[in-house]
């Protein structure tokens, strides 16, 4: 760690842990904080991967019929490796000039102050609403996201964080309608259209993969294009049944929406008087559909997980320029998973994942059919205060994947330690591979109050 980066993370603790003294100081009933900081190590150049130190407060106010929660937090990583030295500004993921306008409230150089969260719950003639920013989660798989697409993701640590702190919370109406038998609607309607946060280029987990970032071409020149986002009023909506029957936890939904991630086109531009070859490259956002159907049901110790969506307009990058570089095709996923709770406190999870392009073309640059297998293995101690866990992950596609290990301790009801370690492994090429000189090893403390 150099001397800037001394000097940054030790402001930045010592600014974080009194902002917390003071909120802590000045704290309600309805009032509850958590301060947390987690350090990485890793094989790239720059030894300290990242240095986030984390301030998250609760709030909670509740009237006769409505209760509110407000949810702010200030980040700050100090490493520089998460964050480009010459950011680009890139700020088309998120929408502006609106009452649902989402993003960063304040932002100075690594620190980010925003809302998590931020909604109102009401009871309406037998219905629960929830109005604001939040999080919806449909869908079962772990680390894997078939059904699990309401939310747009934070991207900046690929998949490494939580999904509930990937997950970037949108502005929306979501509606719990009770029915008959065990039954239920669940009603969405998203006016903010938010999408995901890349890695900025030159970071640590800027995605490189040729199945999912054009490769430049020597003696090629390119002309970036603004980014397109939809139009304001083009908002996103959703619909979900679910019941309990005969043992069974089975669900139907029906997501209209955009891929949170741009569509990249190559357009050959071909004006006279060029002296190279030029393209011109163009990020859009594009709106699909999503069919999904999931069901669960225990036997005895084991339970078994089915997961299935049907994406309308899925897109891919070709190997050549050809319809601008992309080919569209409807996508058939599908995951089939096996939890067992076994003796000792042993808990084993395994994943079976599997996706179609349903009008494949050879010039895709994905396969035809993607396969993945994912292992989770979690061990609890010392009367649930000392956890061991182990998640594998094997993308077939380049033999690629990645291992994660992690040691939690909580040493009484505030403080808790972990300890862990991110690998991963296989061809460049793939979509973990790319990231095999990111592999790190982490520690971290929480408090809570």
């Amino acid at each position: 760690m150099n001397t800037r980066q001394q000097h940054r993370l030790s402001a930045g603790a010592f600014t974080l842990i009194l902002l917390s003294s003071a909120v802590h100081s000045e704290s309600s009933s309805g009032l509850s904080s958590e301060l947390s900081s987690e350090l990485a190590w890793s094989d790239a150049p720059a030894a300290l991967s990242k240095a986030e130190v984390q301030l998250q407060s609760e709030w909670q106010y509740r009237t006769a019929d409505t209760s509110f929660n407000l949810q702010p937090r200030l980040r700050a990583d100090f490493s520089d490796t998460l964050y480009a030295e010459q950011p680009s500004g890139r700020t088309d993921n998120y929408p502006a000039g609106s009452l649902h306008s989402n993003g960063p409230l304040a932002q100075w150089d690594n620190v980010r102050f925003d809302l998590a969260e931020a909604y109102a719950d009401q009871y309406i003639c037998g219905m629960s609403l929830r109005s604001g920013k939040q999080q919806v989660v449909w869908g079962q798989a772990d680390g894997l996201r078939v059904l699990d697409i309401i939310n747009p993701q934070d991207l900046r640590e690929f998949n490494l964080p939580d999904a509930e702190d990937s997950r970037i919370a949108t502005w929306m109406f979501n509606a719990h309608i009770p029915l008959p038998n065990e039954q239920s609607l669940q009603w969405l309607i998203i006016p903010d259209l938010t999408f995901s946060e890349l890695a900025e280029p030159g970071t640590a987990f800027a995605i490189t993969s040729p199945e999912l970032a054009p490769q430049p071409v020597a003696g090629v020149a390119v002309n970036q294009r603004p980014t397109r986002r939809p139009d304001g009023n083009d908002w996103e909506y959703g619909l979900r049944w679910s019941a309990f029957t005969a043992g069974w936890d089975i669900s139907a939904s029906y997501f209209n929406f955009y891929h949170d991630t741009a569509v990249t086109y190559r357009i050959l531009n071909s004006s006279a008087g060029s002296s190279l070859p030029a393209v011109d490259v163009e990020s859009v956002y594009r709106r699909s559909r999503l069919l999904g159907l999931s069901a669960s049901k225990a036997f005895n110790s084991v339970v078994l997980r089915l997961e299935a969506g049907h994406i309308s307009r899925a897109f891919f990058l070709r190997d050549d320029l050809q319809n601008n570089g992309i080919s569209q095709s409807p996508e058939l996923a599908t995951v089939t998973a096996l939890d067992y709770q076994a003796p000792a406190d042993v808990f084993v999870s395994y994943q079976f994942y599997q996706s179609r392009i349903l009008a494949y073309r050879p010039q895709m640059i994905r396969r035809e059919i993607s396969t993945r297998h994912t292992l989770l293995l979690k061990k609890t101690l010392l009367n649930d205060t000392l956890e061991l866990s182990f998640f594998a992950l094997l993308n077939r596609d380049y033999n690629d994947g990645q291992l994660r290990s992690k040691v939690s301790y909580q040493l009484n009801d505030r403080w808790s330690l972990w300890s862990g370690a991110d690998y991963f492994f296989g061809n460049r090429a793939g979509p973990f591979g790319q990231f095999s000189s990111s592999s790190r090893f982490l520690i971290g403390w929480q408090s809570a109050f």
